[in-house]
């Protein structure tokens, strides 16, 4: 096991802790060489980890990360490595946060790319509905990361980054499309025609 980044995990820990005013508890990483890391991965989650996968939150403490010497095997850029913490240990604070209810996966992993990666220039090259990928059947088939980062700057950029962090808790009390209405008040689905509006605007998809 590689050593950890001690001082890089605190400091991204502590923006999360700001971003939602919520504390966690404890949270394990183990930062792993490849080989390592791909057969942690695969004791896990019963499967061999996809090309691009270089972090895990396997269950609801630990977490584990690829090595940042070997991102390159993977097709990444080694300055992505305190991304991929900062997306991994987001999926720790959303799943307490919300503990023990499940929610949409777009709507998890487009937190965790909008907090990780909002900055990165977009790659988005086609837009499914958000309802093909509310289940990890239709988040498999579409891998739609692109779009549910997007979103998620979309939401930061016309309604305040602070809303996120309320969301959460009002899907908490009830559920995901009754927590857009009281806290956007808009359905979800009129919000999901504003967002197609605003790529086409901003030329992020055509």
């Amino acid at each position: 096991m590689c050593e950890c980044p001690t001082l890089l995990i605190n400091e991204k820990f502590k923006f999360l802790v700001s971003f939602f005013n919520f504390e966690p508890g404890d949270v394990f990483i183990e930062v792993l060489p490849l080989n390592g890391f791909e057969k942690y991965y695969e004791l896990e989650r019963g499967k061999k980890p996809d090309f691009f996968v270089v972090g895990s939150a396997p269950n609801n403490g630990l977490i584990i990360i690829l090595d940042k010497e070997d991102f390159e095997k993977k097709e990444k850029k080694p300055e992505e490595f305190e991304r991929v913490i900062l997306h991994e240990l987001a999926h720790i604070f959303i799943r307490r946060i919300l503990w023990s209810k499940q929610i949409y996966i777009w709507i998890e992993e487009g937190i965790c790319e909008h907090l990780s990666f909002g900055d990165f220039p977009p790659r988005l090259k086609k837009i499914v509905s958000f309802e093909e990928i509310e289940t990890p059947e239709g988040w498999r088939k579409h891998n739609a990361y692109q779009q549910a980062k997007e979103f998620f700057n979309y939401l930061s950029k016309n309604y305040g980054k602070e809303k996120i962090p309320e969301l959460l808790i009002e899907i908490k009390k009830s559920s995901e499309k009754n927590a857009f209405k009281k806290v956007f008040g808009k359905e979800l689905e009129s919000m999901e025609k504003d967002f197609l509006v605003y790529l086409q605007n901003e030329k992020i998809i055509l």
